[in-house]
């Protein structure tokens, strides 16, 4: 649940554009896959968040 008086900004496009080459992904995808890699970081940040935010 999401407290309505907590708010914030997150700036991922960096770290989003780039997740092929992170440590996490570089190993299982490559350039021409950055989409890929793209949508499962983000899924792992926005869970990331929920776990926080939920706490």
């Amino acid at each position: 649940m999401i407290k309505t008086d907590f708010g914030g900004i997150v700036n991922a496009s960096r770290s989003l554009m780039c997740a092929y080459k992170s440590e996490m992904w570089k190993d299982k995808f490559k350039e021409e896959e950055f989409a890929k890699a793209a949508r499962l970081e983000a899924i792992r940040m926005r869970d990331e968040i929920n776990l926080y935010l939920n706490k």
